[in-house]
């Protein structure tokens, strides 16, 4: 009888009509927009491994500091912006985009929603990255997400080095880039945004955190490999250079120098190297990392599941009908009726 009463009410006060249906709509679309998300299947974790290592940094004949957070990168023809309406705080930057994208899910994100945004915005933009992720991932996520091959790991309010780790070691090529007030990306080749974009999709890059002038810090000179030992050469000498390996893990360290060795080993699945200097100023290189092939390439950790996916949506469709069908059932019935007489 209550259910009744509910709607008689509705029906019989417009108020109450326009304002149920406008909820309901409300409901109704983000019901759909959330239900719309496919489920994803991850590949089991692996570490980089193999007998081959990939090298990311070709000749260095110029460098270019790029701030990805600057309004001055329009001039350069570099397109940037930052997605994401997630309360949640998952938000990624777009770079090279072509149209934006509008939708997000703004309440509770699983890690296929994350994925999902990834690889909705990759149609839409030539990179993406994830934006502060500490504040908006999991460490878990980071294990599993895939397709995207930079991120924003060192900004004025956050560092994500430690995210960085954890998906290098967990097999996903990730090259860094930093931004905003005393971090900038070293982008090297040309001036132009299809260079940067290359440089940054090749990981033939490194992100800088700087004190004072830009034009001070002394710069990468080389990134070689001898043999399988990594040679690193600086056009000053450094306080201290530090190899990083799996987990994070300082695989090894020298001090004042300007030329750096470090013997790459069979069980390093990638090795990565930061330099700091006396003043404080700090290189973050991009990894090399071992791999199974001659040439290079990327594996997919992150495929759509199709089969459970429809079935999930055809769950929710039946769910959804029946509800309906139970509110219609529910709701006010010829008056005869309500007092307890039938029609004959």
């Amino acid at each position: 009888m209550s259910e009744r009463k509910f709607w008689n009410k509705i029906k019989s006060n417009r108020l109450y009509l326009a304002l149920t249906g406008i909820v309901g709509a409300i409901l109704l679309f983000f019901l759909v927009l959330y239900l719309a998300v496919p489920s994803y299947t991850f590949a089991d974790i692996e570490p980089f491994n193999g007998e081959f290592i990939y090298n990311p940094y070709t000749e260095i004949n110029r460098i270019n500091y790029i701030d990805f957070r600057s309004d001055k990168l329009e001039n350069q023809g570099i397109k940037v912006y930052e997605y994401g309406y997630a309360l949640g705080g998952a938000r990624y930057l777009c770079l090279g985009y072509e149209s934006k994208r509008i939708i997000d899910y703004p309440f509770l994100q699983s890690i296929h929603y994350k994925q999902f945004n990834i690889d909705k915005l990759n149609k839409k933009c030539r990179l993406v990255a994830p934006a502060h992720p500490s504040k908006g991932f999991k460490k878990g996520e980071m294990t599993r997400l895939d397709h995207y091959r930079v991120m924003e790991a060192l900004s004025p309010d956050d560092n994500s080095l430690y995210y960085w780790d954890i998906a290098l070691s967990n097999g996903h090529r990730v090259n860094i880039i930093a931004t905003g007030q005393d971090f900038v990306t070293a982008c090297i080749g040309e001036n132009d945004a299809e260079s940067v974009y290359k440089s940054l999709e090749t990981g033939n890059s490194y992100a800088v955190a700087y004190h004072g002038k830009l034009a001070e810090v002394p710069e990468l000179q080389s990134v070689k490999l001898k043999g399988d030992t990594l040679v690193v050469v600086l056009s000053d000498k450094a306080k201290e250079v530090r190899f990083i390996g799996q987990n994070a893990i300082v695989k090894q360290s020298v001090s004042n120098v300007a030329e750096a060795f470090y013997p790459i080993q069979k069980d390093d699945t990638y090795i990565r190297t930061e330099i700091e200097f006396e003043d404080g100023n700090t290189l973050y290189l991009n990894p090399l990392v071992h791999h199974q092939y001659q040439y290079f390439f990327d594996l997919n950790k992150a495929k759509i599941m199709k089969g459970r996916t429809y079935l999930m949506w055809a769950v929710y469709i039946i769910v959804i009908l029946a509800y309906a069908r139970f509110v219609i059932s529910t709701g006010p019935r010829p008056k005869g009726e309500e007092n307890g007489e039938s029609h004959k």
